[in-house]
């Protein structure tokens, strides 16, 4: 971790388990450009991006082998280190005392381990980098915007990102990502690769729930603030 402060190795869009950022740093950040947007007269478009089993889908080849930990420094006996850590692990299922064949754990990083949430990151520093969209992480808590109108840009995007989502094999959950049109009623229409029927088109929401808080189209704060409130009189109850 000292060697990736030092070297500045997080994207500036990764708020997860980085120093000095957070789920508020997050937060922040994002309300703040949203709004500015607003205050401006643009409208916005932000999708909710899914993956599948994210922190058990990161295939160990492609992140020992490929040049991602090489990318980004990690060479010599440290890189042979976390190889020794992450390969030939194995696993078995039982079930009221009948047992599977032991097979070879091939992706994921181990959870509950300090390393995991790091080498995560690692795997998934370099997507803004794929996209001209404004995007904020947290860990594998995901979101992509533009104004309304980029909004060809915003489908562009998606579809770099579902191109790295196959190169990589670290697959986005179509079905379960989600866009909300911010400040405005243009409904435009965004897909993305994947799913049973090969393009799938996102579910438009008015509201959902992002790293703890209720973010609504309009930006308004009243569904937080009516939870917050509902929870107050049960403690005091």
């Amino acid at each position: 971790m000292k060697f990736c402060e030092d070297n500045d190795t997080f994207c500036k869009e990764q708020h997860g388990f980085t120093r000095g950022k957070s789920c508020l740093t997050n937060l922040l950040e994002t309300l703040e450009n949203w709004t500015r947007s607003l205050d401006e007269g643009y409208g916005l478009d932000m999708v909710y991006l899914d993956y599948k089993k994210a922190f058990d889908s990161v295939p160990h080849r492609r992140l020992l082998l490929l040049e991602k930990l090489k990318g980004l420094g990690i060479k010599g006996k440290l890189l042979q280190w976390l190889e020794n850590f992450l390969t030939l692990r194995t696993m078995i299922v039982g079930i009221r005392g009948t047992f599977s064949l032991i097979q070879l754990v091939l992706s994921g990083v181990p959870q509950g381990s300090v390393l995991a949430p790091l080498l995560y990151l690692m795997f998934v520093n370099e997507l803004p980098f794929w996209i001209k969209s404004e995007m904020r992480m947290f860990a594998d808590d995901t979101k992509v915007w533009c104004r309304i109108k980029e909004e060809k840009e915003l489908q562009e995007d998606l579809d770099k990102l579902s191109s790295w989502s196959g190169i990589w094999q670290l697959k986005f959950n179509a079905e379960k990502c989600q866009v909300m049109h911010i400040g405005h009623s243009c409904s435009t229409d965004y897909y993305m690769t994947g799913g049973l029927s090969g393009k799938t088109k996102l579910e438009s929401v008015q509201e959902e729930r992002e790293l703890g808080v209720l973010i609504r189209s309009d930006l308004k704060s009243v569904s937080q603030c009516n939870k917050s409130a509902a929870t107050a009189r049960v403690l005091e109850w």
